[in-house]
């Protein structure tokens, strides 16, 4: 399968698309992990560390895609999620957690959430969640058992 979202989105003569991406973990390890996976086919345009953080960079950097972690200190992902859907509604959310919880899966689509990932299965599920929230679809990682039915 090709990487790049030229394949899937179409792009100008001139250019390729490249969604901006502005990713959002507590654990520095993981977000230089993600952006080595995502620089190839996404512009990677910040990256902060806490809650709070992603929604002050989220209005400042106006990305196309968020990528942000479930749990994070000062206002978490789920918290996060909803103001920055009220302030930005076509922004696009990806919400990455350790747990497989099909509840909380629920409740991160009814926050606004495109996409929900599970942090083990990132290196394979991450791009498509980009891509599949970029068409104005949702995805969710196969192994929270949601796939095909409402994710609401």
């Amino acid at each position: 399968m090709d990487d790049t979202f030229s394949t899937i989105l179409p792009a100008t003569a001139s250019e390729q698309v490249r969604p901006r991406v502005l990713l959002a973990d507590d654990y520095v390890a993981l977000l230089t992990a993600w952006r080595r996976l995502l620089e190839p086919s996404c512009e990677v345009v910040g990256s902060v560390c806490d809650g709070r953080a992603l929604v002050e960079a989220a209005t400042s950097l106006a990305p196309d895609v968020i990528v942000a972690d479930l749990s994070m200190p000062e206002v978490s992902g789920l918290d996060a999620c909803r103001q920055i859907k009220t302030r930005s509604p076509q922004t696009k959310i990806v919400l990455v957690t350790a747990g497989a919880d099909e509840w909380v899966a629920r409740a991160a689509f009814r926050a606004g959430a495109s996409a929900f990932v599970l942090k083990h299965s990132a290196a394979d599920d991450l791009l498509t969640a980009i891509r599949s929230a970029m068409l104005g679809d949702t995805y969710c990682t196969p192994s929270v058992g949601m796939n095909g039915r409402n994710l609401h």
